[in-house]
């Protein structure tokens, strides 16, 4: 299949995002610039958002080739990356190796909560096309289902499998699915002061989010209206921006590897951080030291990917 420049882009983007958010956290010991939920959020929304887009198929939907691959480029991963850096990464935190407490978190689906929801939310999601045949009504319905669902129930930051997190992201692979199925419509609003006028709401949410400050969950903040609003218009300025969306080698090439560098996300910048630290060069408010320390991370984490996409088979 030929890669499609702006989802790499994306993919890259959202990646790097993420990276910018561990690095703030375990540099300094919490957010250096902005809350989780100003950027965090929306970048792993796009995440989902991107997979429905590639669910999207004008022909007939075939559901092993799908549950193949999911388990291929999802499940195998997560399984080899989760068990080679579970003891690393409590040897640098100077933590108590536990083996059975590591074994049921991979078992389980607490050792990557994102990639756990995402897996769960894909296969949810081709079984449902495969069964309803694609029919719209059916997938809005249960979307719908899943919104609603995600808020009225308790949460449970561990559940099996991610499983409510998975409530959501199967909204945001309908959201991706539609926008694939539909681009003819939605690309009417590829329009600069469209886009301009999708960004000042965004804005304007972002501050309330900020004054108001609501609980969060994994991915979304506790209040349903609020964060709807959010993320629909963060992904309509998205698609109003996809025209315009320049080429960037390193940063797709980012997006093409963002599997593995999300597994990358917590030990580099934990590495990285421990040992600025430890040589006197910590933060202490002085905001220079973290871009050098972003760009060390980066580096290390691009270096790492480089080395296990060339060199491992997964």
């Amino acid at each position: 299949m030929k890669r499609i420049g702006w989802i790499d882009f994306l993919r890259g983007f959202s990646m790097i995002l993420i990276l910018v958010f561990h690095t703030e956290v375990y540099y300094k010991g919490e957010e250096i610039a902005t809350p989780y939920y100003v950027y965090t959020t929306n970048a792993i929304i796009l995440f989902y958002f991107i997979s429905g887009f590639l669910l999207y198929k004008d022909t007939a939907f075939q559901i092993k080739r799908k549950l193949q691959a999911i388990g291929r480029y999802l499940l195998v991963p997560y399984f080899v990356f989760t068990s080679i850096l579970a003891v690393p990464k409590l040897l640098i935190r100077n933590s108590e190796i536990n083996l059975s407490e590591i074994a049921s978190n991979i078992l389980l689906g607490n050792a990557s909560w994102f990639i756990a929801a995402l897996t769960i939310a894909e296969i949810l999601f081709s079984l449902l096309l495969w069964i309803s045949r694609g029919k719209e009504r059916w997938l809005s319905t249960v979307a719908l289902l899943c919104f609603i669902s995600y808020y009225i129930l308790p949460f449970n930051q561990h559940s099996y499998w991610q499983w409510q997190d998975a409530l959501l992201a199967f909204d945001f692979l309908y959201l991706g699915y539609l926008y694939n199925k539909h681009k003819a419509v939605f690309h009417t609003i590829n329009k600069p002061y469209i886009s301009l006028l999708l960004l000042s709401i965004l804005i304007l949410i972002k501050v309330y989010e900020y004054h108001v400050d609501l609980p969060m969950r994994n991915i979304a903040i506790e209040s349903a209206p609020l964060f709807l609003a959010d993320a629909i218009t963060w992904l309509l300025l998205i698609v109003s921006l996809i025209p315009f969306i320049p080429n960037n080698k390193l940063i797709e090439w980012t997006g093409r590897h963002s599997i593995t560098y999300y597994f990358l996300c917590g030990g580099c910048p934990l590495t990285i951080a421990m040992t600025m630290n430890r040589i006197g060069f910590a933060y202490e408010g002085l905001f220079y030291r973290y871009i050098i320390v972003f760009i060390l991370v980066y580096i290390l984490a691009s270096l790492l990917t480089w080395l296990i996409n060339r060199y491992l088979p997964i």
